[in-house]
This record gives C-alpha cells, sequence and structure tokens, in this order.
C-alpha cells in the first residue's frame, strides 16, 4: 500500500516556479519576482518563500544575487540531470 505524505507548502511553491521557468514564463536572464511579491501571490511567510527559491537555486535553475534579483539560468548553463 502507497502511503500518501504530503508535501510542504515551500515544496508546492517550489513546483510551481520550477514549471513556470521550463514552460518559459519566466524566460532565461529574466527575473522571477522578488520574495515579497512571491509572499503575496502565494500567501506564504518569508521562510517559506526563501526555502522555494533556494532550493531552485540549488537545483540550478535560477541564481540568486543579493538586492539585485532572482535570475533564470539560461538551459545551456544548467546543469545537466540525465545520467
Amino acid at each position: 500500500m502507497i502511503k500518501w505524505e504530503p508535501q510542504h507548502r515551500w515544496e508546492e511553491v517550489a513546483d510551481d516556479l520550477r514549471r513556470r521557468i521550463l514552460e518559459g514564463e519566466f524566460p532565461a536572464r529574466s527575473t522571477i519576482p522578488a520574495i515579497p511579491r512571491l509572499m503575496q501571490q502565494y500567501e506564504i511567510g518569508r521562510n517559506t518563500a526563501l526555502h522555494a527559491v533556494s532550493a531552485l537555486a540549488e537545483e540550478g535553475l535560477v541564481i540568486i544575487k543579493r538586492s539585485k534579483g532572482t535570475y533564470v539560468v539560461p538551459p545551456e548553463d544548467r546543469p545537466r540531470t540525465d545520467a
């Protein structure tokens, strides 16, 4: 039997942002919404927004530049995920 485990809210936000990046809503080198905007848009706290964005940065989808924004990494510069 498979046990269903709910996702953390930051994972849901990261999943949605990832989808939006991969579908081109946020093109390469563009910025994703700032943390305050993400907090408002997703009705989440600051730490949840930071965790979601940090997860995307760890995956290589975005790069965080303090006081400048969070930028989408071009596909050709992202780490490869295939083995």
